[in-house]
């Protein structure tokens, strides 16, 4: 099988997209010694049908004019094809687009007046949108399994003059500034071909690195995608080290202590501010080489259903329950509505192969169509950076 990726974009139109998408072939092709092909095409072109077998396919936003565009080239490269020799061939299982910073946030300044004229990030952000979901629409076990990366950078600028800003990768529209060539190229690599965090993830990019210098680390990349695992919401680092003394014992104290922090929670959680009911449980995440992580710990705090969300019944669906519970349901085998996972806050207390100590609090028990409550998740950070504060204090 061919490794090859497939790119979607319009050199004339994007000029500093195209310096980004230059390097990152000649960083992809050198980390695969070239075995790797790489396509190039406009978005006005004939488009082929299933990609030419690309496993991979790079879509500039800035190139497309609204989402039924991405839509029309999504319906093509998802195509099968037939090969000779009566085989079919494997349309894409990943999808990047390059996208802008501010799409999720036009109603604040910059991005509310850049979006002013045509709104240009309504646009994108539709753009964005159409493509998760057409990935998340798939039909599994029939469709080819797919996935989806939304990229976000600034304005692309010399990493010269972007190194005015530090480097940093962030889950989600939450950066803001320019970001540098190489810097938007090497985690356009990472992103492509070695983060399996990036996969249905949405990140943003600032920051420059001038080729040849600041070399970013393996740890350091891994470092950073892991953000995107959740995603994370939370980070407090550097709350012990090996050159503290027992760092296995303090590693111990300080998970039991969140394991007695998150008891205010449990018992319908009064007098937390909460407006969504929990249940506390404790993680089973475990320790993760490829994470970098030597030792973890953690409690799971899980919002429950109510009956204004997935829990919610129709007029129609409570009758059915009610002749089910009855007994005088026409189906022998009565109908289970499957309980929808309604999202929830994990606090982990992690040992990383350096020796450091930290807590991490990332989003868990997510599906394509929880429904996201930023108020409970900003009461429950807000009770964990206080109480990590507390356990400092003691120390």
């Amino acid at each position: 099988v061919e490794n090859r990726i497939l790119i979607i974009a319009d050199d004339q139109k994007d000029k500093s997209t195209k310096k980004l998408l230059d390097r990152f072939e000649s960083l992809i092709s050198e980390a695969f010694k070239s075995n790797i092909i790489l396509n190039r095409m406009s978005p006005s072109s004939n488009i082929p049908i299933g990609g030419l077998n690309a496993q991979t396919v790079i879509i500039v936003a800035t190139a497309l004019n609204d989402k039924s565009s991405s839509e029309s080239i999504l319906g093509r490269l998802l195509k099968r094809t037939a090969q000779p020799g009566g085989k079919f061939g494997i349309p894409p299982s990943h999808i990047v687009c390059i996208s802008t910073l501010g799409t999720e946030r036009t109603e604040t300044f910059p991005y509310s007046m850049q979006n002013l004229m045509g709104g240009k990030l309504d646009k994108r952000r539709d753009i964005e949108e159409s493509i998760v979901r057409i990935v998340r629409g798939r039909n599994p076990g029939v469709q080819v399994p797919l996935d989806y990366t939304i990229f976000k950078i600034g304005d692309v600028t010399e990493d010269a003059k972007s190194k005015k800003e530090p480097f940093m990768i962030r889950p989600g529209d939450c950066l803001d500034g320019t970001v540098g060539v190489e810097a938007a190229a090497q985690t356009l690599m990472q992103a492509v071909a070695f983060q399996p965090a990036a996969r249905n993830a949405t990140l943003s990019v600032v920051g420059g690195l001038e080729d040849g210098e600041d070399a970013v680390t393996d740890e350091m990349w891994d470092d950073s995608f892991l953000r995107l695992d959740g995603p994370e919401l939370l980070r407090i680092e550097s709350l012990a080290s090996s050159g503290d003394g027992n760092i296995n014992l303090i590693f111990d104290e300080l998970s039991e202590y969140i394991r007695e922090w998150s008891a205010m929670f449990e018992g319908g959680a009064k007098g937390t501010g909460l407006t969504t009911p929990v249940t506390v449980s404790e993680s089973t995440l475990q320790p993760s080489a490829s994470e970098r992580v030597v030792a973890r710990s953690g409690v799971k705090i899980s919002f429950k259903s109510t009956n204004t969300g997935a829990a919610y019944m129709s007029a129609d669906e409570e009758r059915a329950a009610e002749r089910e519970r009855s007994g005088g349901a026409s189906s022998s085998t009565p109908s289970k509505k499957k309980p929808k996972k309604e999202g929830g806050v994990e606090v982990l207390v992690e040992k990383t192969m350096s020796g450091e100590l930290r807590v991490r609090a990332r989003r868990c028990d997510m599906a394509d169509d929880t429904i996201l409550k930023e108020l409970s998740e900003g009461v429950i950070l807000k009770k964990l950076e206080k109480g990590v504060n507390v356990w400092m204090g003691q120390q």
